[in-house]
């Protein structure tokens, strides 16, 4: 009886988490350059820390990742004028502009599950976008997951930036 169970609990096991992963979906356009520099912004709420585990994942991988700490946030002030014969335009404008020192960023979301055992991700949505092409979005990813089979934020970062790292390896 006993070896019934083991082997029942095994392969529920290796189909419940060999099959996790296989939820991540990656995708890149012709245009995502790898060797290209990446920041990677925290989403508003990081409870797990996954920002700072994909940021170690990219550099493992390969990747350049520049830290939004070295991004210059200014307040700019913009006064334009314009005199044609008869009137004066004038356009005065106030804005915080954020300036970051890479060519892609990467936006995320995703939703943890935290009990006694562990952090876990349940879902995870993102993308890729190219700051030095009006914001074209060169790579998307998700991962969706219930609490069973959830895996920890480590895995699933390592799994995002192999397959960025994959999908992009036979074009450069």
């Amino acid at each position: 009886m006993r070896k019934v169970f083991f082997v029942f609990f095994i392969l529920l096991n290796s189909t419940i988490f060999g099959q996790t992963l296989r939820k991540l979906k990656v995708f890149c356009t012709d245009n995502f350059n790898p060797n290209a520099a990446i920041t990677v912004t925290p989403p508003s709420s990081d409870p797990v820390g996954l920002t700072d585990i994909i940021k170690n994942n990219l550099v493992m991988k390969g990747f350049k990742v520049i830290s939004e700490a070295v991004a210059k946030k200014r307040t700019e002030i913009s006064n334009k004028i314009e005199k044609n014969d008869t009137t004066i335009n004038q356009d005065i404008s106030i804005g915080k502009t954020t300036y970051i020192k890479s060519v892609y960023v990467i936006t995320f979301t995703y939703d943890p599950y935290i009990n006694f055992s562990g952090s876990y991700i349940l879902g995870l949505n993102g993308q890729v976008v190219d700051l030095a092409n009006d914001g074209e979005i060169v790579a998307t990813f998700s991962y969706q997951h219930g609490s069973m089979g959830a895996r920890t934020p480590r895995i699933v970062a390592e799994a995002l930036c192999e397959d960025l790292k994959l999908k992009t390896k036979s074009k450069y």
